[in-house]
């Protein structure tokens, strides 16, 4: 297997050597996606083999119109600091942008105020199905805040980066995780020294084998690592893509197989990691197999203290066990469908196959805790 420790050691070089400069401003990563919220005509999938469709649909996608750039909060600009929001969102209609989540941001909080309020200014020349206006679900941006001319990063967060890393090194593994924490909290952080920063998160948190954690930090390394049509990366290729395989063998073991294939599917577009590939392909079978079978799929979930919890579906029926806590509700966004939900224990949601891959965001208080069982067909 991949030898981790290379990896770190030769990060650690390329840190104390390189540095870089970010892009201008806010900027938008939108990844659209052409998809309808509204259900599939029953006439249409009576007459078609189900195996063989899974859309039917005289669909036009949205249209952008007009979009609002973020404005970057003064006080995030005057102390240097960078990040990034992720959120998603659905078009109506009338081409308005409705119920626009956060799913995730690393940087300044206000970052998620002004990404919030752009996103709600953006219009859109409506998706028509049919001849008729309709909603456009799975919609989803990342707003990238960068300042011109920043260096990539500052002698101070250098030694107290390399402050940590020996700690690391030396396997004091608590005292480098709260000198992490602490160095987390400097205001000053741009989008070079945050990828360095959750790039030691996820090496704490394999130490402390937190699968939770390790997880979430690699997402957020990819998030804030630039792109290399851009040409702002700030850790290689091959460094990337052992992060995806990593990631979907940590999906896999929480039971998250949409994310895992989803990050397989990242991977496998990387032509030049064949290798890496075929050393997860393996697993990538196992996961479908688990998909397909008639066993029931369990995911332990503790809502957090954002009040939400996403998961994308792999199976058209889910219900909730062992709800300890308060939720308040659970919305269904799939394909080509959207409903909302008050929760009930031990009830059966059933998805019609038209309406597409769903996810489900459940809204609830932060120490709830359940579990998400998604059914067998049996």
């Amino acid at each position: 297997m991949y030898n981790t420790h290379s990896f770190v050691n030769r990060a650690h070089a390329l840190f104390l050597t390189l540095l870089f400069t970010p892009l201008l401003t806010a900027e938008l990563s939108a990844q659209e996606l052409s998809i309808p919220c509204d259900e599939l005509e029953e006439k249409v999938l009576a007459e078609s083999e189900k195996d063989k469709v899974t859309r039917i649909t005289g669909f036009t996608p949205a249209k952008p119109l007009e979009r609002v750039s973020p404005k970057y909060p003064s006080q995030a600009v005057m102390r240097g600091r960078e990040g990034w929001v992720k959120l998603s969102y659905v078009i109506d209609e009338e081409g308005r942008v409705k119920d626009p989540v956060i799913d995730d941001f690393f940087g300044h909080k206000a970052f998620k105020r002004s990404a919030l309020s752009a996103v709600k200014k953006w219009k859109f020349e409506p998706a028509i199905k049919d001849g008729q206006p309709t909603q456009q679900c799975h919609q989803s941006v990342q707003m990238d805040f960068a300042i011109a001319n920043q260096t990539g990063a500052s002698r101070k967060f250098i030694k107290a980066y390399k402050d940590v890393d020996a700690l690391f090194q030396a396997g004091d593994i608590d005292a480098a995780d709260k000198a992490l924490s602490e160095l987390k909290e400097w205001d000053t952080l741009n989008r070079y020294e945050n990828t360095w920063l959750l790039n030691m998160d996820w090496q704490i948190a394999r130490s402390l084998e937190n699968v939770e954690r390790e997880a979430r930090s690699l997402t957020r390394v990819l998030a804030s690592n630039g792109s290399k049509s851009n040409g702002n990366m700030v850790f290689d290729e091959d460094y990337v893509a052992y992060a995806l395989q990593r990631k979907t063998m940590l999906d896999s073991q929480r039971g998250l197989y949409a994310d895992a294939l989803s990050s397989f599917d990242s991977l496998s577009k990387m032509e030049s990691q064949q290798a890496r590939i075929s050393q997860i392909a393996p697993l990538v079978e196992r996961i479908k197999s688990v998909i397909e079978s008639e066993q029931n799929l369990t995911v332990p979930v503790t809502i957090g203290k954002q009040g939400s919890w996403f998961h994308t579906l792999v199976r058209n029926q889910f219900a909730f066990n062992n709800v300890e806590g308060e939720l308040d509700t659970v919305e269904v966004r799939c394909d080509t469908h959207r409903e909302k939900f008050t929760v009930a224990e031990n009830h059966i949601w059933r998805i019609p196959p038209s309406w597409g891959q769903c996810r489900v965001m459940v809204e609830g208080d932060s120490t709830t805790t359940f579990d998400l069982i998604e059914v067998a067909q049996s």
